[in-house]
């Protein structure tokens, strides 16, 4: 009796470990599945995160060029005034005032969403660097007093339509410079030789200056993060769709239609195309609006400008590569 009973309970401790095994297995495996699912959600909002960087600092690039065009002309106003052209001056001095809008990234919205596990050292480390990222670009600003307008309009010299953006909207050889009269004109160029006027000019080079100071700092923020994000997730890629090529150049002639180009290098982001051209003007962009375009400057290959110049094409059949993970451009002539 006492072997039977002492068999009964072998085994029925031996049924219990074996239970608790099997529910310390489940539990494991449904703490696994979940640090899983916890880290592909992570992956797929710092997957978005990384594009808004990257974004940022091509924002911020064109912004460096446009603060760097407006230093050179004020050097060229001060010290050459001679060779300004007269029926230009005006625009340019009322484009020397003008100031980047604020860059408003949209990493704030997304860091909403990533849900970041506090143990994980790693995920803690680079949330607190994104977060301030977040809050040092979206809440750094810059004005200046206006002062060169201010000189200008007492002058009773006109406001123009200019804008601080990129330079096919300030497209200074042909802008309608019948807006200015002679007379606007020569008041323009009477300032040039007023000591407040030159110390205005000298003020807002100094502003630009220190401002671009700034922009190179927020340049290397946005690449510091993006090296901590492809640390972290060495596979991650941009996230874009819809790539084309629009402009005058294509066969619709016209900058509304896009024709698509095919991903070719998902990881790189590597578009590409065969299209027949004609002489004329093209640029890169994303589905159907202007969010996001890129321009260059040379032909038949270059770097890529976010809302940058449109690039001059010559007539002929070509494979077009895009290459937005590098920033570049080529157009290979077929025979």
């Amino acid at each position: 009796m006492e072997n039977k009973t002492g068999k009964y309970l072998k085994y029925a401790v031996g049924e219990i470990i074996l239970v608790v095994l099997g529910i310390l297995i489940a539990l494991q495996l449904n703490n696994w599945n979940e640090l899983r699912k916890n880290e592909d959600e992570f992956k797929a909002v710092l997957q978005q995160i990384y594009t808004v960087v990257d974004q940022d600092s091509e924002k911020l690039i064109l912004v460096r060029h446009q603060l760097s065009e407006q230093i050179e002309i004020i050097d060229s106003i001060v010290e050459h005034p001679e060779g300004i052209d007269k029926e230009l001056l005006p625009h340019l001095l009322f484009y020397l005032d003008l100031d980047p809008s604020d860059l408003n990234s949209e990493i704030s919205y997304l860091l909403g969403y990533l849900k970041f596990n506090p143990q994980n050292k790693n995920q803690s480390g680079l949330n607190k660097s994104l977060f301030s990222y977040g809050n040092f670009i979206n809440n750094t600003s810059v004005s200046n007093k206006k002062v060169i307008t201010s000189l200008l309009e007492k002058s009773n010299i006109p406001y123009p339509s200019v804008e601080f953006t990129y330079s096919a909207v300030n497209d200074f050889q042909n802008m309608d410079l019948g807006f200015f009269s002679e007379t606007d004109i020569d008041n323009a160029y009477e300032l040039l030789k007023n000591p407040l006027f030159q110390n205005a000019l000298k003020s807002v080079k100094s502003i630009k200056s220190t401002y671009l100071i700034f922009i190179d700092n927020f340049i290397a923020l946005t690449n510091t993060n993006k090296a901590l994000i492809q640390d972290y997730y060495p596979t991650v890629k941009l996230l874009y769709s819809d790539i084309g090529i629009v402009g005058d150049a294509t066969q619709y002639k016209d900058w509304k239609t896009n024709i698509p180009l095919t991903l070719k290098n998902e990881s790189e982001a590597i578009w590409e195309g065969y299209l027949t051209l004609t002489d004329g003007l093209v640029k890169f962009r994303e589905g159907e609006n202007w969010k996001f375009n890129w321009g260059g400057n040379t032909f038949p290959k270059g770097n890529t400008y976010f809302n940058g110049d449109n690039i001059e094409v010559k007539r002929g059949n070509y494979h077009i590569i895009l290459n937005l993970n590098n920033k570049t451009y080529q157009f290979v002539k077929q025979k």
